[in-house]
């Protein structure tokens, strides 16, 4: 599989201001890589049952509340996190990592629209969604 880097492209300003690293959570985007049509993050740590998601980018805000992939996570410290996009990784292209909690206990990710009450976004301390936004090598 070709692997290619991905550059880190700052913190999503339309979810979040601020820190993007939470105590609670945290998303290594900076050193992900690309393999073939996933996303890998090296390290993910979550506080509750929830999932990785990745969102489009559009005019620099997340295309919420579809979304372009997903992986289920446990509570604690997982590295080599794995992604799956849907229609596979466009290079060059902005995407937002998100970290989603199991909330309806059915383990399923259904954060979708019409059902944005289920399976909702971790928030920071401040109370705004934990978001990453990175940016897939050229």
């Amino acid at each position: 599989m070709k692997t290619f880097a991905i550059a880190a492209a700052g913190l999503i300003c339309a979810i979040s201001t601020g820190a993007a690293f939470a105590d609670h959570l945290n998303i290594d985007a900076k050193g992900a890589t690309i393999q073939g049509d996933t996303v890998v993050f090296p390290s993910v740590r979550v506080d509750k049952d929830g999932y990785v998601v990745v969102h489009a980018m559009k005019d620099g805000a997340p295309t919420v509340p579809a979304s372009m992939g997903h992986t289920a996570v446990s509570a604690g410290t997982t590295e080599n996190v794995v992604v799956a996009i849907e229609g596979g990784v466009m290079p060059g292209t902005e995407y937002v990592a998100m970290v989603h909690y199991e909330t309806n206990g059915n383990g399923t990710y259904d954060y979708a629209p019409g059902m944005t009450d289920v399976d909702t976004p971790g928030m920071k301390p401040d109370n705004t969604a934990y978001s990453q936004a990175f940016m897939t090598g050229m």
